[in-house]
């Protein structure tokens, strides 16, 4: 039995001119159809729980479709990239979804200093982060209020930060996941020791320093993921999916020594720990 820690099951559309022309298999669409085919498919592999994550305000909308979904762990909040709409306005759309449910964790929040700063002058990029720090400490906040955990997207150049805001907003009251983190190994004990689990996904067992940090990570603090299906398999070259998380266990437990049956047992195990399922 598999679980997938991170994945959009509702998502925005691919803008097409951003889709490389080379890849292989269905096109990713925000379809009810090809939602509930790639659910379907996921479970045929064993993929039995998918953490399912809309983090845009504008697919908001979509979160009671996903309440009606079996299998399916809510995870709501607003994204990074979303840091310069107006913030309340935000908040409060994220609130009354809440209130229909409430959802097992916040996120993905979180920083990132690197995507949508092309092209932008110093005092700009200045403001961008002043905006992305003060929206995850708004929903860090939220989340304490109502008692659940965080899902955090982390790395990028923001390691210190993402540290210090944790801190100062106590957000270890509630503990989280640090998604994909796409960074060194300087911050994992000082995160896990504050009750954060790292959670990889699909490029993580194939980059030398990012092994580094699957092994200095304590099984009972590892989840797996997609973060589909929005990142790229490069053999075959593919719109990774939550069923690729088989994929991912796989190499995982191999880089820890575990075999797979004992190291799904405990990912469930986590899982269920972290966003009480």
């Amino acid at each position: 039995m598999y679980i997938d820690c991170h994945a959009h099951v509702f998502f925005s559309p691919f803008p097409t001119e951003s889709v490389d022309m080379d890849l292989i298999g269905k096109m990713p669409t925000p379809t009810i159809d090809f939602i509930n085919e790639m659910i379907s498919n996921a479970k045929k592999k064993g993929v039995n729980y998918i953490i399912g994550v809309i983090s845009n305000p504008k697919d908001f909308p979509r979160y009671q479709e996903q309440l009606e979904r079996e299998n399916i762990i809510h995870v709501i909040g607003i994204s990074r990239n979303n840091a310069l709409n107006d913030l309340s306005k935000m908040i409060s759309l994220l609130k009354k979804e809440i209130e229909r449910e409430k959802p097992h964790g916040i996120g993905e929040i979180g920083l990132d200093y690197s995507y949508g700063f092309e092209g932008l002058k110093e005092n700009e990029k200045n403001v961008f982060k002043k905006r992305q720090q003060a929206l995850f400490k708004s929903q860090i906040t939220l989340a304490r209020e109502i008692d659940i955990p965080i899902v955090v997207h982390a790395g990028y150049g923001t390691d210190r930060d993402i540290v210090e805001i944790i801190k100062q907003g106590k957000a270890q009251d509630v503990g989280g996941q640090i998604h994909g983190y796409m960074s060194k190994k300087e911050l994992v004990s000082e995160l896990i020791d504050m009750g954060f689990y790292f959670s990889f996904g699909y490029i993580h067992p194939k980059e030398e320093e990012l092994q580094r940090v699957i092994e200095i990570t304590p099984m009972e603090y590892l989840l797996t993921e997609t973060d589909s299906p929005y990142h790229i398999m490069d053999s075959p070259k593919k719109f990774i999916l939550p069923e690729d998380v088989v994929l991912v266990a796989e190499e995982i437990a191999r880089l820890k020594g575990i075999k797979l049956e004992d190291f799904n047992k405990q990912i469930i195990r986590n899982a269920r720990t972290l966003f009480r399922f």
